[in-house]
């Protein structure tokens, strides 16, 4: 059926600029690959196992699960608001829709600027790994922020070439990172630690400890945090109104059979019955197990990760731009922000704003507080700042289907799965912060409020000042697309 949604007024381009993003340059396989390299495959098992392994002990595969299916919950309602309104605003153009543009302005402004910011953190991360490893076991001795600077540029590189090139990347190295995670996972359940192979990891009975396992299920739930990200690239996708919906729910359903298989299998090739171990080994326990299995190969572990940090980066590059370039192309933020470079159609400010950004907090924070503790501080400050934009999306996709769309609206998708999520979603931003976590963990919800209070001054002292609020006209209304 027709949605009949109302369409953005195109606005005049600087001279010599195109207007618009490139339509129809990538398939489902694109969409599909932006939301899994976003979710950052090895990176999120890799080193999460340790944790998980430790709160939940032989259980921790069926955490995966239980953060698999709540995301699933989570994922319901946005699915029919990317169906009706695929826009590289994605959350601002949701929930401007839905609830308002005020509201629309805070949660596009709450994801772009953690998407903006949020490759700092990684690019440290990947580049303390590769000095740690490259320098521990083969002497190299580069300081780890020159790796990062080099992902960064390269994140870059990409960015500016436009979203085909940013694909074919994520592709390839996706595809590679995933392949890894899973042949070390065969190889662990082809040659098993002290135990065996067993289906302990799946018995509800073999949960001990309640508290621990909700943890490890908390922690799992934000390591699927990314799969909302094909939403950004609608305006540049083929059939967007049907590709969008399908790359969403297919990286959940992806991402959560490699994140099981995998979980499983680690704990398999270490030794169900040694999983303290594992739980507090020193290196991640991929390393170890990489060179037990592969005979010393772990350098092959390294590469995978690296591909991810890289391509994890990549796509919150794509995310930042593209959203960024939404909200400022209906003028709640600078009109140069959505400036259109002629040759690759890219939003080419927004990309030079969000790289310039990243190396400079990636250095300027980096450096005196550590690249890990920054990534950290700042990965648990997605985790807050998550919480309200997935909040907002629920409410807004129940009043836009419950005014716009009521032959759509269900019960099921905009009623009891909204609500599931939200209290689920609450429980874990209570659990969060009680008890305290250490410092710098400590500061993430201050990080996160500042971003809020950041976002309310544009929106007071700029947005909301008289002669500036043509802007709220256009915040829920789409771009022209197929």
């Amino acid at each position: 059926m027709s949605t009949a949604q109302p369409k953005a007024s195109p606005r005049t381009a600087p001279s010599g600029q195109e207007s618009g993003l490139r339509k129809g340059s990538i398939g489902l396989g694109g969409a599909l690959m932006q939301s899994i390299a976003q979710i950052s495959p090895t990176l999120g098992i890799f080193y999460t196992i340790a944790f998980t392994t430790g709160q939940a002990g032989v259980s921790a595969p069926l955490t995966y699960l239980a953060a698999f299916l709540v995301c699933l919950v989570i994922a319901v309602p946005m699915l029919g608001l990317a169906r009706h309104l695929p826009s590289a605003g994605g959350f601002y153009t949701y929930v401007s829709a839905g609830i308002g543009p005020m509201a629309g302005f805070m949660t596009g402004w709450l994801y772009a600027i953690m998407v903006t910011i949020v490759p700092a953190a990684l690019s440290a991360f990947t580049g303390a790994v590769l000095e740690d490893e490259l320098g521990g076991k083969y002497g190299i001795g580069v300081p780890w922020w020159a790796y990062s600077v080099v992902i960064l540029v390269i994140c870059f590189a990409c960015a500016y070439r436009g979203i085909v090139i940013s694909i074919k990347f994520l592709v390839v190295m996706t595809c590679f990172e995933m392949a890894v995670g899973l042949g070390l996972a065969v190889a662990g359940l082809s040659m098993p630690g002290k135990g065996g192979v067993n289906l302990d990891g799946f018995n509800p009975a073999n949960i001990t400890n309640g508290s621990g396992f909700f943890l490890a299920i908390v922690l799992s739930i934000f390591a699927f945090t990314g799969f909302e990200s094909a939403a950004v690239v609608g305006e540049e996708s083929r059939d967007p109104k049907r590709i969008i919906p399908k790359a969403i729910i297919g990286s959940l359903v992806l991402i959560g059979v490699f994140y099981v298989v995998t979980a499983w299998g680690l704990q398999i090739g270490w030794g169900t019955q040694n999983l303290a171990a594992l739980a507090d080994s020193p290196t991640a326990p991929a390393f170890v197990l990489a060179d037990r299995l592969f005979n010393g190969a772990s350098i092959i572990i390294l590469i995978a990760l690296v591909n991810s940090g890289l391509g994890v980066c990549i796509a919150c590059t794509t995310s930042a731009t593209r959203t960024l370039y939404g909200i400022a192309r209906t003028g709640a933020l600078p009109a140069i922000l959505a400036r259109v470079q002629r040759k690759h159609r890219t939003p080419i400010v927004a990309v030079y704003a969000q790289s310039i950004i990243a190396i400079i907090i990636c250095l300027a924070a980096g450096i005196p507080m550590g690249p890990f503790n920054l990534f950290n501080l700042l990965g648990t400050t997605g985790t807050f700042v998550y919480i309200p934009i997935f909040i907002l999306m629920n409410i807004a996709a129940f009043i836009f289907f419950f005014k716009r769309h009521r032959d759509e609206f269900s019960v099921w998708a905009h009623v009891a799965a909204p609500i599931v999520s939200t209290v689920a979603l609450v429980v874990i931003a209570y659990n969060s912060i009680v008890p305290l976590p250490d410092f710098p963990v400590l500061l993430a919800p201050f990080v996160a409020l500042f971003y809020v209070l950041l976002g309310v001054a544009l929106l007071v002292f700029r947005n909301l000042r008289p002669g500036r609020r043509d802007w709220m006209q256009h915040a829920g209304e789409l771009p022209d697309v197929d």
